[in-house]
């Protein structure tokens, strides 16, 4: 059976990139998805009517979403299984007759699109265009392609612009397959992951003096211990607030790593499953430093000014500072 989950104003139920099989049925409320134009590359805006399906096509297809989609007051959505949609919709041929009406106007709008682009004079940047398909194949949880197109980058474009995310993500692809949520078990032709101390398991009654010592750790700047910490906190399962907490508490050990690319994963799996946590704020601002220091002030701005709306007053002023030189980068580019 579907189910009625209540949505706050300014919060998140779906980022572009994510994957989830879920159909979602607008039922109150208001919802804005918003992706980007490959024709203009600026960001489009759809809104989402009551009684409107959204999140089909990713759900049923098996990719990652296309677009995000965002609460602009207070909703009531239903959400289905890809399952559950599929029996509910060979009951009822109105959906799947609006469905298909729907998705041959996209697609004669991407046909367009591409059409423009293609006859378009402006030269694609080989480089560029190679770590956008390396960055694709990650993105999709194709990590074995990914890194063999980074491979491919480090041997054209041994010093490129963007070798420092390719390294990044070579190393992250073969950390991946087979590692549980914060531990690292394989090893690549490089260099060997040496196992280290990992923390004791957390009970109810420890998980405070558990999480107060990721955050000693993390001061000391004993980054990998303070993440396996903040790691052990979380899979206490205990209090919301405090398991929130640890969640950031492991993002930002990542990226005080320079871990980006995990970074990015770890919070935007945060976001996707606790979209009325208070620390969406503090998640997106890192976010956006994430593509701050990966050189993507186009990216990160975004992050930054939705995390001015959402977060709270003991961060609203770094965000500001965040803001201002992103947007220096970006008019300086």
């Amino acid at each position: 059976m579907p189910k009625a989950i209540n949505y706050k104003a300014n919060s998140v139920v779906y980022f572009s990139g994510d994957f989830d099989e879920r159909v979602f049925l607008l039922n109150t409320g208001s919802i804005a998805l918003t992706s980007i134009d490959i024709e203009t590359g600026e960001q489009v805006t759809d809104y989402i009517k009551t009684g409107e399906f959204f999140g089909v096509k990713s759900a049923l297809g098996n990719y990652p979403r296309e677009e995000s989609a965002m609460v602009l007051t207070d909703s009531i959505v239903y959400s289905f299984t890809s399952k559950e949609f599929e029996a509910f919709a060979q009951t009822n041929t109105r959906i799947i007759l609006q469905m298909i009406k729907v998705f041959s106007r996209q697609l004669r709008t991407i046909h367009r699109q591409l059409a423009s682009l293609l006859d378009s004079e402006e030269e694609t940047n080989p480089e560029e265009g190679l770590f956008n398909v390396m960055n694709a194949f990650y993105s999709s949880q194709h990590y074995k392609a990914a890194g063999q197109v980074g491979a491919r980058y480090k041997t054209i474009y041994p010093g490129g612009k963007y070798i420092s995310q390719v390294e990044q993500i070579i190393r992250s692809t073969a950390e991946v397959t087979g590692r549980s949520f914060g531990n690292a078990e394989g090893h690549n032709n490089e260099s060997v992951i040496m196992p280290h101390e990992k923390p004791a398991p957390v009970s109810d009654g420890t998980v405070h003096l558990a999480y107060n010592k990721a955050e000693d750790l993390f001061e000391k700047e004993e980054y990998e211990a303070a993440y396996d910490q903040y790691h052990a906190v979380i899979e206490a399962g205990a209090g919301e607030e405090i398991t929130d907490n640890a969640y950031i508490g492991a993002g930002k050990s990542l990226y005080a790593k320079k871990e980006y690319v995990r970074c990015l994963q770890l919070l935007t799996g945060f976001i996707s499953q606790h979209p009325k946590s208070v620390k969406i704020g503090d998640a997106l601002m890192y976010l956006g430093m994430c593509y701050m220091d990966m050189e993507r002030p186009d990216k990160a701005i975004a992050f930054f000014d939705k995390a001015a709306i959402l977060s709270g007053a003991g961060i609203i002023g770094k965000i500001r500072e965040l803001q201002k030189e992103c947007s220096s980068r970006l008019q300086g580019a």
